[in-house]
């Protein structure tokens, strides 16, 4: 979004509020936008020792955001699902400066729909989300793709799939790397023309090197393995088909490049991965393997029907395609600039 801001407003000033110590801190300052930080704990609603820390340091920070959003000079805050934002939303509607909300699943997670009882506006990747938050104002704007994996250069699909990717998020996922571990032999035994992209992540990378220097030269060719992938964007243009867990961001960057997609939601946090899954397999651009059934056998039966079944991959591709929206980012903007200048009119 930050990226997004700067390409449509060049002369506009974009500030990035995270959590002291955070992962943001390196990210944001590389990407050449200016940061805030805030000493904010982790919240676990679970404990109560968490909850007690949050609530107590929570004053603090609402007032070391307001100073922030004053000096700044805030028009308009955008607050990202998560703890972290609580303090800025706050603090924001305490100036009262307009808020937007961004939710990225299709269940709004804690911080989304705490923050949206009191006249929250919400801009959600899935259109699902409104009956979910009866009391806000929601804008379904789809989910804003990064820059560099929209300005990854096109390539169009051949007449079967080819090319798998796998991915597990930053960190991997060991339920999908083992079922793939698994299955990977016979799979490019069976289909000679079949490459895969394995992103194992850090903790599962030794385990599966192993695996794969059990295998053939010829097969271990095509077996690229990488505990991370940087560029995300290639590597889904790259594939003809994602196996992947079902995040927000993911199945819209899959969507929006236009690739079909066998998703295992996350079946912890709420099972909202399970709710991401559910509009994509709804239109066919996707199918879903339970975690709980995410094994060798099972991803082996899924993979080789489509391997083997050239039209419904096309057809999955096609539904990719046409779930995609590339200008969710432009949207949220959009939001934010009518928010801006006049809180009372939001966009459809």
């Amino acid at each position: 979004m930050a990226q997004e801001l700067r390409r449509s407003d060049p002369s506009g000033a974009v500030l990035i509020v995270g959590r002291r110590g955070g992962v943001a801190e390196g990210l944001v300052t590389a990407a050449g936008f200016r940061l805030e930080t805030l000493q904010v704990s982790g919240l676990d609603t679970g404990s109560a020792a968490s909850v007690s820390r949050f609530v107590a340091r929570l004053p603090v920070a609402v007032m070391a955001a307001r100073r922030i959003i004053r000096e700044f000079r805030a028009d308009v805050v955008v607050g990202g699902a998560g703890y972290v934002s609580v303090p800025v939303v706050l603090a924001a509607r305490s100036l009262r400066v307009p808020v937007v909300l961004m939710e990225q699943n299709a269940m709004p997670g804690r911080a989304t729909r705490l923050l949206a009882r009191r006249d929250g506006v919400v801009a959600a990747a899935f259109a699902e989300t409104a009956a979910r938050l009866p009391r806000a104002r929601v804008v379904h704007t789809g989910n804003p793709i990064r820059t560099e994996v929209l300005a990854t250069p096109p390539r169009s699909l051949g007449d079967r799939c080819d090319a798998l990717l796998v991915m597990g998020g930053s960190q991997g996922a060991r339920r999908i790397n083992r079922a793939v571990a698994g299955c990977v032999e016979a799979l490019l035994r069976a289909n000679p023309s079949l490459r895969i992209v394995h992103q194992t992540g850090v903790l599962d990378s030794d385990e599966m090197d192993a695996v794969a220097a059990s295998l053939d030269a010829g097969l271990r060719a095509r077996w690229s393995l990488a505990p991370f992938i940087r560029d995300v964007g290639a590597a889904i243009t790259g594939a003809d088909l994602v196996l992947m867990r079902a995040g927000g961001s993911s199945v819209a960057e899959c969507a929006a490049l236009g690739r079909p997609m066998i998703l295992v939601p996350y079946p912890h946090a709420g099972d909202h991965q399970r709710l991401n899954a559910a509009p994509y397999v709804a239109a066919g651009a996707a199918r879903v393997i339970p975690d709980q059934e995410c094994d060798a056998p099972r991803v082996a039966s899924e993979l080789g029907a489509l391997l083997d079944d050239p039209a419904a991959w096309g057809r999955m591709a096609a539904a990719s395609a046409g779930l995609g929206r590339r200008d969710a980012a432009s949207r949220v903007v959009g939001l934010l600039t009518h928010l801006a200048g006049s809180p009372a009119r939001i966009p459809g």
